[in-house]
């Protein structure tokens, strides 16, 4: 579409900036893109107490006094609500007990509570009707502790001065303030006042209203008028260097404002401007960034990696994959949120692939295959793993870099192989626009009925094998070539776990010869279906899935000429089993890395990029068990195992 396409230009001229040795890849570790899921070593300590079922929140007011040099809260907060049953006459919050409660009051006057077991229940001494709407106030102060999940109330320290920043995904805001934490209603809208020593700036969510000098101290007002979900209610409070960026989105310019250290904030500065572009094409994709009439923003801190908090991500540097990632969290995160940590895919797999997307947009679209083929490498490392969360007890459960990541961006990806890229792209707007979502909640089902809504299929079982099932198809591909140009096809698939009778996907397959190159997609529905494919010339090669379409592993693909020539495209590996060596070969060559990796999944050799027809690789260094080998063909990735005694 032509606004696409103006927002593409942008993109290259946004991303032209750097120099051209600029790569958004090059400061990736193994675990790139899993940002929530670093340091995820605790359970979820019970998680959400599930408190609050009886009152719709309406607003918060928050007054904190924090010294960054002190791991210590104290002030109040207000809370505005509207009663959900008749004969209301108690309110209850979460709030960790390591907390002092100090008092509480109702309509003016000090009222009863008790605080146990991380909930304060408050005694309002009347009963309400149904649909009152009314406010309450409590006081509090207190050490909040390590906290559960990822640390949700932090003092750190940054070139020897301090920091306090806090990060409450999935339940840690219960940690340092009195909430209701279960994905079932946003608070409307709220104030944040936060008074620190006058060396301090504090970032927050929605607007910077104010800066009110009080002696020795500042205190900061902060307004956000758009409905949040408590997990993304935020502050960070250290001697913050700022500075704006400004994005043009249509008729209007929106602040992107960075509360960031002064001893990085040259690297800031040459950073961040690569957002303007990233901003421009997530607009354009999905509608308009979802708080528009506020900001956007970053906060740097000291954690490893970032954190979505809304209108202004907490982020430890400027790296460019990290900054997409969080910003998508605007629209898949933040303004859509999903419904329960079941379905953190929803928040996670969405981000990831608007991350990708970024990748495929902008330099030419050069690191895009080698992101997509990221991504099948580490899904297909295991054969199992679903992308639904059925056990939330523990945060690396829900932040599973592998499947809530990573396999929920390739969900979204194949999905708009099989939809076709017009109408995926408006399910994925109508996800952010339609009205029981937007600004709301959202789960697997409510994500598959946009889908199914615009596009008029049935993906029923799409669903049920890619987000609740498990593994992927692996696939062995028969080709048989006629004397008329024409192939002869067979797909086999088994899939690589069991709870999946069969993966019904279009399977894709590149015919070429040194003057012709097309690719022809088959509809593959069930086990050793035949096919003629007509490619309108003679092929001498055929590619599975050239343009990275699948999470699928290829085992064989037979390509054979009438009915004497074939070629079989496999590792193959002897002796197996092994004990010092094995040896190595391919089908037309190997022709880039190798990869060895252990029972466990983790890379246990690698060998640099080569062209060879065949190697000799020395295994005497590791233990028993079974190896799976992945090595490149001028033909495809491919697969092999072998066991080493």
């Amino acid at each position: 579409m032509k606004h696409l396409l103006c927002t593409l230009a942008l993109l290259g001229l946004v991303y032209g900036a750097s120099s051209q040795s600029f790569n958004p890849l090059s400061n990736l570790d193994n675990n790139p893109y899993g940002y929530e899921m670093r340091h995820a070593q605790k359970l979820l300590e019970g998680g959400g107490k599930g408190v609050g079922a009886d009152y719709d929140l309406k607003y918060h007011r928050f007054n904190w006094f924090i010294d960054p040099d002190t791991c210590y809260i104290s002030g109040d907060v207000t809370s505005y609500f509207v009663t959900g049953v008749a004969g209301f006459s108690q309110i209850s919050f979460e709030l960790s007990s390591l907390l002092t409660v100090d008092s509480v009051r109702y309509s003016g006057s000090l009222t009863t509570f008790t605080h146990t077991a991380d909930v304060v229940d408050i005694n309002l001494g009347t009963s309400l009707p149904l649909g009152r709407f009314d406010s309450i106030q409590v006081y509090y102060h207190g050490n909040p502790g390590v906290g559960a999940g990822f640390g949700s109330f932090i003092k750190d320290i940054h070139d020897g001065t301090h920091i306090i920043w806090t990060l409450s995904e999935p339940y840690g805001a219960r940690d340092w303030w009195p909430c209701k934490s279960i994905l079932s209603d946003k608070i409307d809208s709220i104030d944040v006042y936060v008074t620190t020593p006058q060396i301090n700036r504090v970032a927050s969510n929605g607007i910077l209203v104010s800066e009110t000098l009080n002696g020795s101290n500042k205190t900061f007002h902060w307004k956000h008028r758009y409905p949040i979900a408590a997990y993304l209610i935020a502050i960070a409070v250290t001697n913050y260097s700022v500075y704006s960026d400004q994005v043009p989105l249509g008729s209007d310019t929106l602040e992107m404002l960075n509360y960031v250290y002064p001893e990085n904030l040259a690297a800031w500065q040459a950073g961040t401007p690569f957002q303007i572009g990233v901003m421009q094409l997530y607009d354009s994709l999905f509608g308009t960034y979802p708080f528009i009439k506020e900001k956007y923003g970053h906060a740097q801190f000291s954690w490893g990696g970032g954190m979505e908090h809304q209108t202004m991500s907490f982020v430890i540097n400027e790296g460019f994959d990290l900054l997409a990632h969080e910003m998508a969290h605007q629209w898949y995160g933040d303004k859509v949120t999903c419904n329960s940590w079941h379905d953190i895919w929803v928040n996670e797999g969405f981000a990831t692939y608007c991350q990708g997307l970024t990748l495929e947009s902008a330099w030419g679209g050069q690191y895009w295959p080698t992101w997509l083929h990221d991504r099948i490498h580490d899904i297909t490392l295991y054969p199992g793993g679903s992308v639904y969360c059925y056990d939330t007890t523990q945060v690396s459960n829900v932040f599973d870099w592998r499947l809530s990541y990573q396999k929920g961006a390739m969900v979204l990806h194949m999905l708009r192989w099989i939809m076709g890229d017009s109408l995926f792209f408006q399910g994925m707007k109508n996800i952010i626009a339609a009205p029981q979502l937007a600004y709301g909640y959202a789960g697997t089902a409510d994500i598959q009925h946009q889908f199914e809504t615009v596009s008029g299929l049935n993906l029923n079982e799409y669903f049920l094998d890619w987000v609740y099932r498990e593994g992927y198809p692996v696939y062995d591909i028969s080709c048989l070539i006629q004397p008329d140009s024409s192939v002869q096809l067979s797909i086999q698939q088994t899939p690589s776990h069991s709870s999946v009778s069969y993966f019904e996907l279009p399977v894709p397959l590149r015919f070429k010869n040194e003057t012709h190159d097309t690719i022809l997609v088959f509809n593959n529905t069930y086990n050793n279906q035949s096919f003629t494919a007509i490619p309108g010339f003679m092929p001498d090669s055929i590619f599975f899935d050239p343009e990275l379409k699948l999470v699928a592993l290829l085992d064989t693909l037979i390509v054979q000429l009438g009915i004497t020539e074939y070629h079989t495209i496999k590792a193959e590996i002897s002796p197996n089993p092994a004990t010092d060596y094995i040896n190595v070969s391919c089908y037309g060559g190997i022709t880039g890395d190798i990869e060895i990796f252990g029972p466990d999944g983790r890379i246990q050799m690698h060998i640099p990029s080569l062209n060879r027809s065949s190697l000799r690789i020395n295994v005497s260094t590791l233990s028993k068990g079974l190896y799976l080998i992945k090595l490149v063909s001028p033909y495809n990735i491919v697969c092999g195992r072998f066991v080493k005694l």
